[in-house]
């Protein structure tokens, strides 16, 4: 179980990129997803069309348009080869904590994801289900950041319509996490409307699965390899800004995520400037599903999000 774990998070960190124009490495062909992902939103939340694949983008969230809010809306980012079904047991522990689905988002920015965000201590019963329903063919298949940041975009902005709140704040899980970054550098409208930013696992500085000279060969190492022109002109923007206040969460040893190995990587998800919350040993998913982790995160956004 473990060592199927570790590989699959080895698949899916290594499908990470950024606009082709803006690459200056030789781009692999993106295989199509096997289908769009579950729709869950509220049924009077607009349909929005994938710009890539053409069909409707999936996730979860939603009560009713003007449906009333206690929280700034919070909008969670999966990472790649995966979909917003791994968030469900987070969006559980957030309803636990008195959060209304009407603050809780989740967006399919690949289409119909596979297994690759399996924890190792939190079981996801839930998508297990809803993937094996839509008949999952359990193949891996890679995305990048650049080529979902329209997506990303439209998603918030069409969250921050349907709820009325002009805030919001933002959670990703490793790709998640530049692609989340990325859509703030892009957009000043974004960048400025994000109460907080909480990155899990993020390849902020690298990441061992794109070791120098992998560029070129997996869509998103020539994004998330340490030392691309696409990581250096991400951080040269600032890691850090405000009016948002920032937390990572990650392993912070070198020797829990694979992800992150040896001291080279052991500090890549950490942000300048941000909370920077290590929990030692602890697996690249768990980091995002471990209940007591969850509770960390959670207390930090519902300090910087409730509304009055």
């Amino acid at each position: 179980m473990k060592r199927i774990g570790l590989l699959v998070v080895a698949v899916a960190m290594v499908a990470v990129a950024w606009p082709a124009a803006a690459s200056p490495y030789p781009k692999p062909a993106r295989t199509k997803p096997q289908g769009p992902a579950a729709v869950k939103f509220a049924k009077d939340f607009p349909a929005l069309k994938d710009s890539e694949w053409g069909w409707r983008l999936g996730g979860f969230g939603g009560i009713r348009r003007g449906a009333p809010l206690h929280h700034v809306p919070v909008v969670f980012v999966h990472g790649n080869n995966v979909d917003a079904a791994d968030w469900y047991p987070v969006r559980d522990d957030f309803r636990a904590a008195g959060w209304s689905d009407q603050e809780l988002w989740g967006v399919s920015y690949g289409g119909f994801g596979g297994a690759n965000g399996t924890a190792l201590h939190t079981a996801n019963p839930e998508r297990d289900t809803e993937h094996a329903d839509n008949g999952d063919d359990h193949s891996t298949y890679i995305t990048e950041d650049d080529v979902n940041v329209s997506d990303l975009y439209a998603f918030i902005t069409a969250v921050q319509r349907y709820t009325g709140s002009q805030k919001v704040m933002l959670v990703g899980h490793s790709l998640g996490v530049t692609l989340a970054r990325e859509t703030m550098r892009l957009h000043a409208d974004v960048r400025r409307n994000v109460v907080a930013f909480v990155g899990i696992a993020g390849a902020n500085h690298g990441t061992t699965f794109c070791p120098p000279g992998s560029e070129g060969n997996v869509v998103s190492c020539d994004e998330i390899a340490a030392g691309t022109p696409w990581l250096a002109r991400l951080n040269a923007f600032g890691e850090t800004y405000g009016p948002t206040k920032w937390m990572t969460v990650y392993d912070g040893t070198g020797a829990g995520d694979p992800a992150f190995v040896g001291p080279t990587y052991a500090q890549s998800p950490a942000l300048k400037g941000a909370d920077n919350r290590q929990f030692p040993y602890t697996y690249h998913n768990d980091l995002r599903l471990d209940p007591s982790i969850v509770a960390v995160y959670e207390a930090f956004l519902a300090r910087h999000g409730t509304l009055p």
